[in-house]
């Protein structure tokens, strides 16, 4: 087992592709597919399933990936306190994500405010979002970005954007939306209790009915639970960047306006480097955003 081999499994898991994965680990395909099948042989398991349509990981595979990713965060980790100890100027942050972050609002997000801060890095940690709480009130992380949850508020958080959700499943009619109060009584797949999806998706049902059906199996990835719901296991609530093409949905509404899931920024300490970031979260994620949804919708 290499790390190079543990760089290749995340990629694989972030772009449910190994020819993508294999661009972005800068890559020929048949290297990264050799590597993965050499780590699946050394633990005797398969990490992911293969299809011609699509890749997906497996349950032994969801088990292990967080472990994996700790161990990839560690190794950038190290190069990073090295680029601290020799340049002083150098200031490394750690941010943590939950999944359902949209990857691409994140990557304009990051690579803005490296453009306009050479002397800063930025650490992406993926985890779910009790880890991430953990992580950031132990100081190991300095702000994480996860979908709000609750009507809590606290003066150490930002709103960064919000999505439409959208329902995926066999409705028998096509229609542009739908009002939440007419699938309450359907039966829905959830992934499991760590990212938000599934706690949002309970609180929105509820506050149309106390009762609601949920499908007893749990997907892995969202990708999985899209495909179940398309298939007639159920119906899935997904926001619109973690519904692949090709996938039908339908907007939701309540009292005619669309149903969101809002998505913030949250701190503890009141560093130096935290303040700096902050501040660009502030001024500049509002306008990253509306730019992302322009390009989408031309």
């Amino acid at each position: 087992m290499t790390l190079a081999q543990l760089h290749f499994i995340v990629a694989v898991a972030q772009y449910e592709s190994f020819s993508r994965a294999a661009r972005a680990c800068n890559i020929t395909q048949p290297t990264l597919s050799n590597g993965i099948s050499k780590i699946e042989e050394e633990l005797g398991q398969p990490v992911f399933f293969r299809s011609t349509r699509n890749v997906t990981i497996t349950q032994f595979g969801e088990s292990i990936l967080p472990s994996i990713q700790s161990m990839v965060e560690l190794e950038k980790l190290i190069h990073h306190r090295a680029k601290e100890f020799l340049n002083p100027q150098k200031v490394v942050l750690q941010i943590g994500l939950s999944p359902l972050i949209d990857t691409k609002f994140l990557g304009l997000l990051v690579s803005s405010f490296r453009a306009k801060n050479k002397n800063h890095d930025v650490i992406l940690i993926e985890q779910n979002l009790k880890t991430l709480e953990e992580k950031l009130k132990s100081g190991e992380l300095d702000i994480i970005i996860v979908p709000k949850i609750g009507a809590k508020k606290d003066k150490k958080t930002i709103r960064l954007y919000e999505e439409n959700l959208y329902l995926v499943g066999q409705l028998g009619e096509k229609v542009t939306q739908v009002p939440i109060g007419d699938i309450r009584d359907k039966t829905f797949v959830m992934v499991p209790d760590s990212c938000g999806l599934s706690e949002i998706t309970r609180s929105i049902l509820r506050s149309t009915s106390k009762d609601f059906k949920e499908y007893e199996g749990k997907a892995m990835t969202y990708q999985v639970l899209a495909d179940w719901a398309s298939n007639g296991l159920g119906f899935a609530l997904l926001p619109e960047s973690k519904i692949s093409l090709g996938i039908e949905k339908t907007m939701i509404t309540k009292q005619s306006r669309p149903i969101k899931i809002v998505f913030e920024a949250k701190w503890k300490t009141n560093q130096k480097k935290t303040k700096l970031l902050t501040k660009y979260l502030k001024d500049n994620s509002k306008k990253i955003y509306s730019g992302l949804e322009q390009n989408t919708m031309q």
